[in-house]
Parts: C-alpha cells; sequence; structure tokens
C-alpha cells in the first residue's frame, strides 16, 4: 500500500516519463521554448509601443495563461493546425497577423485627432486580446479532455494539472466556440488589462461582443481579426494567405450598411403620423421594401459601388443572409404588415423590411423615439419578386436634390460587418509548422524575450516537426518592414511590385474612407464647396488636384468642431499631411506648393496648397479642365521669393 499511495503522488506531480496515449502538462515556459515561437514572441514585442514593463504584465501573462490552458491540445481536429501544439501556433500567427493588419487604422475611427493617440496602446492590447480568444471556445464546448485520474478537465475552472488525453465531441455545434469564449475572458486576460480596456467607451463595448460572438457588432476588431485568423489558416493549409490579406477592407455589406444609415440618418422620413419611409418599434427599424431598396441602389451607384445586385430579389436574399435584415416565419425577408398611427392613418397592407437597430444605427442613442401606433404582422402571401403597388402609393418622401454622396457619421465604419469567409479543404494536407511561418513578419529583431523556466519541466514536450525547406514565398512577399517603411526584400523576389500595389491598395482604401476625404466628397459633389472659382480652396492644377492650406481645413474644423481654433484645424492638417498621399516639392521635399494668380503677376500674388494626384478621392472627374488663371511654380529659385 505503501508503495502504490508513493507510485500515486508521483503522478500527481508531473513524471518525467511518458504514460502510452496520454500526454503531459507544461509550463507556459517549456511550451514555447522553441526557437519558431520564441521569434514570434518577439516580433509581438516589436509591434506594440509600451515599455518591457508594461508588456510583461499585459501581454506576456495573457500569452502564459492561453498557453498553460491549451497545452498540446491542436487548433481544429481535421483541418488547420490539426497537430499536437497546433493551438499555440495559430494563437501567435494571429496575434502577430492582427497587430500588422491594426496598424494602418486610426482608431477609434472617426475619434477626434488628438483622442487617437491616447488610446493606441488600448486598442492594440484589443486586437491582442481578441487574436487570443477567438478559438478558444473550442477547448470549451468542441473538445472533451480527461485527465489520468477520472476526472473531466473544465477550462474554465482550472488549468489541466495531470496527464491527460482528448477527444473531439462529434455531435458539436460548429458556430458555438466564438460565442463560448466570453466564458474564459478572465481566466485569460489579467484583471488590469480588462480594467483597462473598460475605461475606453468607444473600445470597450466592441470588444465586448468580439469575445461573445457577436461580429457583426464587434465593428473594425472583428474584421481585424477575421483577417488574421484567415491568413494564419491559409498558410497553414498551404494557401497564399497574401490574397486573405488583399480582401478590401469594405466587403459589400459593410458598404451596403453605411448606405443604410445614411439613408436613415438622411433622407428618410419615418415615424410620421401619416404615410412615410419607415417606423421604428423601439427595437427595430421597419422600411417600405420597394422604396428603401430603390433608394439604396441609388446611393451605392452614386458612390461607384457597382457590385450590389439589380434585381431586388436578390438584395433582399443578400440582406437576410448576412444578416442586415432580419427574416420573418417564413424564412422570407419581406414582412407584409398592417401600420396603425395614433392619429388615425391606416395602411392596410404594406410590404416591408425589418432592420435591427444596430445595424440601422451606428449609435444605438441616435435612434428616436418608438413610434407613435402600431405595426401588425400579416400572412405573408405574395413572393418577393413581387413588390406591392402600395409601395409606391404610401411612401411620401422627401429628397434633396443635390444630395448624391453617402456622408457618413464619423463612427459609421465602427459596427462593419465582414463576409464570411470559408476555405473549402476535401482532404487533410499535412501542413506542418515552419520557419517560413516568421516570414510573414518582419524580419527586423526589436529585442528578444528572454524565457526562464519557473519551474520543474518534463522533457518529453511534443512539438510540430519544423521544415526548413518548405517553401516561405507564399507570405514574405507581403510584409512591411516597420522601421523603414519598404518592403522586406528577399533575393529573387519576383513579386515585389505585386505585393507594392496591394498595400498601396488597401492604404488607399482606408484614406478613401477617412472622415475627412468623406465631407470632402460630400461637399464638392453637393457644391457648398467649389472647385476652380475665385474664393475656392479647391483647385485642379496640371490634371491634379490642388487644396488650399489652411483654408480647407479651417473649413473641416468648422465642420467638426463648431470652431477654427489654430490647435484644432492645426492637428486636422498634420492628420492629413500623416497620409502621405500628397506630393512633394523640389529635391527638398517640401510639403506646400505654390501657385502664382494669373493677372496679378505684378504683385506676385499666390495661394500654398497640396497638391494630389488622386483625383478620385475627391469625386473630380478627369474631365474636368485646369483652372485657367493658376501657375503652378516649378522654379525653386521663384519658389523661395514668393
Amino acid at each position: 500500500m505503501f508503495h502504490f499511495f508513493k507510485k500515486t503522488n508521483s503522478i500527481n506531480k508531473q513524471p518525467s516519463v511518458k504514460i502510452e496515449g496520454w500526454h503531459n502538462p507544461y509550463f507556459a515556459t517549456k511550451l514555447l521554448d522553441s526557437p519558431l515561437r520564441q521569434k514570434l514572441l518577439s516580433l509581438i514585442w516589436q509591434r506594440v509601443s509600451m515599455d518591457r514593463n508594461r508588456f510583461e504584465r499585459l501581454y506576456m501573462k495573457a500569452i502564459y495563461q492561453y498557453v498553460e490552458i491549451v497545452q498540446l491540445l491542436p487548433a481544429s481536429e481535421s483541418h488547420h493546425h490539426s497537430y499536437l501544439g497546433g493551438m499555440i501556433d495559430h494563437g501567435l500567427e494571429v496575434i502577430n497577423y492582427a497587430l500588422k493588419l491594426r496598424q494602418p487604422y486610426l482608431l477609434p475611427i472617426g475619434g477626434n485627432p488628438e483622442d487617437i493617440p491616447k488610446q493606441t496602446e488600448a486598442w492594440s492590447a484589443a486586437v491582442m486580446y481578441g487574436a487570443l480568444l477567438h478559438d478558444i471556445g473550442k477547448v470549451v464546448v468542441d473538445i472533451e479532455v480527461q485527465m489520468n485520474n477520472g476526472r473531466t478537465w473544465y477550462p474554465w475552472a482550472e488549468n489541466i494539472q495531470l496527464p491527460y488525453r482528448f477527444s473531439y465531441r462529434q455531435k458539436r455545434d460548429y458556430s458555438l466556440h466564438p460565442s463560448a469564449a466570453a466564458v474564459m475572458i478572465q481566466r485569460i486576460i489579467p484583471e488590469e488589462g480588462l480594467t483597462w480596456l473598460s475605461t475606453f467607451p468607444d473600445l470597450f463595448p466592441l470588444f465586448l461582443n468580439l469575445c461573445s460572438g457577436h461580429h457583426e457588432k464587434a465593428g473594425v476588431l472583428s474584421e481585424i481579426i477575421q483577417k488574421a485568423d484567415m491568413s494564419s489558416v491559409s498558410n497553414n493549409l498551404g494557401g497564399d494567405p497574401t490574397k486573405a490579406l488583399a480582401k478590401p477592407v469594405q466587403s459589400l455589406m459593410s458598404k451596403m450598411i453605411i448606405s443604410i444609415r445614411y439613408l436613415v440618418e438622411n433622407e428618410l422620413t419615418l415615424n410620421g403620423s401619416k404615410a412615410c419611409d419607415g417606423w421604428f418599434d423601439g427595437s427595430d427599424l421597419w422600411v417600405v421594401s420597394k422604396t428603401f431598396t430603390d433608394k439604396m441602389k441609388a446611393n451605392l451607384l452614386q458612390n461607384g459601388i457597382t457590385e450590389a445586385p439589380t434585381d431586388n430579389a436578390k438584395i433582399f436574399n443578400i440582406l437576410k443572409e448576412q444578416g442586415i435584415a432580419l427574416a420573418n416565419n417564413e424564412d422570407k425577408t419581406i414582412w407584409t404588415c398592417k401600420v396603425e398611427s395614433d392619429s388615425g392613418w391606416v395602411a392596410e397592407k404594406l410590404t416591408l423590411i425589418r432592420i435591427p437597430i444596430n445595424v440601422a444605427y451606428s449609435n444605438v442613442t441616435k435612434a428616436p423615439e418608438p413610434f407613435k401606433g402600431r405595426i401588425t404582422v400579416l400572412a405573408n402571401n405574395e413572393p418577393e419578386q413581387q413588390m406591392s403597388k402600395q409601395d409606391e402609393t404610401q411612401s411620401l418622401v422627401t429628397t434633396s436634390n443635390n444630395t448624391t454622396l453617402n456622408t457618413i457619421s464619423h463612427n459609421d465604419n465602427s459596427n462593419q460587418m465582414l463576409e464570411n469567409y470559408h476555405i473549402d479543404v476535401h482532404t487533410k494536407q499535412e501542413v506542418t509548422l515552419n520557419d517560413s511561418v516568421l516570414n510573414l513578419f518582419s524580419d527586423n529583431s526589436h529585442d528578444e524575450l528572454n524565457m526562464t523556466s519557473t519551474g520543474v519541466i518534463c522533457s518529453d514536450l511534443v512539438m510540430a516537426p519544423e521544415d526548413n525547406d518548405a517553401d516561405s514565398s507564399l507570405i514574405n512577399s507581403i510584409i512591411h518592414n516597420e522601421e523603414s517603411n519598404t518592403v522586406n526584400m528577399m533575393p529573387d523576389n519576383t513579386g515585389i511590385d505585386k505585393v507594392l500595389n496591394q498595400q498601396t491598395s488597401l492604404e488607399m482604401d482606408n484614406v478613401y474612407h477617412h472622415p475627412f476625404f468623406v465631407w470632402l466628397r460630400s461637399q464638392i459633389i453637393s457644391r457648398k464647396l467649389p472647385v476652380n472659382t475665385q474664393t475656392a480652396c479647391i483647385h485642379t492644377v496640371e490634371n491634379k488636384v490642388f487644396l488650399v492650406t489652411p483654408k480647407l481645413f479651417q473649413k473641416y474644423c468648422l465642420h467638426l468642431n463648431g470652431n477654427e481654433d489654430y490647435e484644432n484645424w492645426r492637428q486636422i492638417q498634420l492628420e492629413f499631411q500623416a497620409m502621405k498621399i500628397h506630393l512633394k516639392f523640389s529635391e527638398e521635399n517640401y510639403n506646400i506648393w505654390k501657385c502664382l494668380i494669373s493677372g496679378k503677376r505684378k504683385n506676385n500674388a499666390v495661394i500654398k496648397g497640396y497638391l494630389i494626384e488622386n483625383r478620385t478621392l475627391f469625386a473630380i472627374d478627369n474631365g474636368l479642365p485646369n483652372n485657367p488663371h493658376l501657375t503652378l511654380i516649378h522654379d525653386i529659385e521663384l519658389y523661395k521669393k514668393l
């Protein structure tokens, strides 16, 4: 008996002898003790801007918690990273991808320029935490772990303490694990980090929605994590992750949501006591189907978005499938309803689309008071291809003839929805983790992490084999060197030009949707900001756009802040200049150009401004002639005299 209990006690202390069919638990330092994982950790350190002490407390503590929870569990049963330790590798990869994707964003989207630098670290931490949590729900609902004392392991209660084995639940709900991540928030994220995130009102709700599986409400965080996850999966399955990262920042669905919010805010007449475009019942917005759909299509076309179907029935399907509109009991987008106003007005039969409040409004506090009346759902006997003629007669819409651009509020992008990507894999591909993963990220080593053991570690750790001969060209061509802002050049790399174009496209898309340019285009198209007139602050010169400074930034400051204070408009100007989309003057790289005004050359009258080639940013047609009264100065000596 003494010998038996002595043997049992030794098992509880993590024996170094491997038990057949069982896996030993390890401390995080041992699990992370490989050159590849150490390199991935050092790259995480490079991508965040905080001191080492805070990094250890806020980042490494979370990573250690995650690693000691997942141990040698794979990331999937037979899909990506389906080997022992795959969950760790996938987690570290997604963190690096996510932090890389986060860099071009000025967060919170539409935030005040002076607030953005103050929140940089918090948004980066939220991205990192989201990357760690995005698949952790699998250990809660997909995998069953049994320890060698007969007990079932519950990940929300404790770490694995004894040798263990695992199996995948055969009848599992594959859509459940994103929501199950919420169970593990406090197990992984340090209390200090969670408290810190809670102090940012623009960030914390998005983060909670992300961790609860509500990706449609998680905005830019969901966008970044989903793209990072897809890139890691694609790389492991032998695909090309550059295609994942080259996807447009905005999908058709996100553009439709932005269009819907614009229509709700600017064009639709809601909650009228008589016939109108829609009614808000306190939780959802009900809009007249044909009128609403026609307006949305027109708005998308006005903004150059041509990928939306022209057929209303197809649009209805898109709205329903992407969760933009709620389906009725017959799984159709169109609801047949009776609408009654307390004023006595009644519409006996209308075909309506039901839009959730979080889709219709970027901020639910912007929603109006509930409709004073009743919306009664009727039996829906009409096919969606046939729109009720009442849609046209019952809807009395007031539109503005000169409103032709989707003028987005500054926070509209914060609730963007992404397309759901799916990789169809018919056969299990044995793609092992190897050093090529490092080429996903920058090669610069900022500071290697010194990982030391904190306890007695077993020596039989099972790791994915490394294959140094694997093709690393799948990823390395897409990564920018953060220090020099140049592509990380590899020998004989023939894809550099293509990669630069992809990166440029991604950056320009971010610029295009920046609040400043959204406002600028809306003002130009509505002719509130004239072009090439005597008092204009926007001109075309030498087939390029000339922005008069500081006049234009003062106008935007007035729109944004209600004043033209120097500190405010100067901050806007600096933010614009940081986009680096303007041309530089002469070899001395001046940001500001000068134009002589014809007819006043004797007085050397000039205007100063920025010169930009891309007219699309301003919705200015390439056929618009140059201002004949302006002459761009190219001579450096004349430039310095004026």
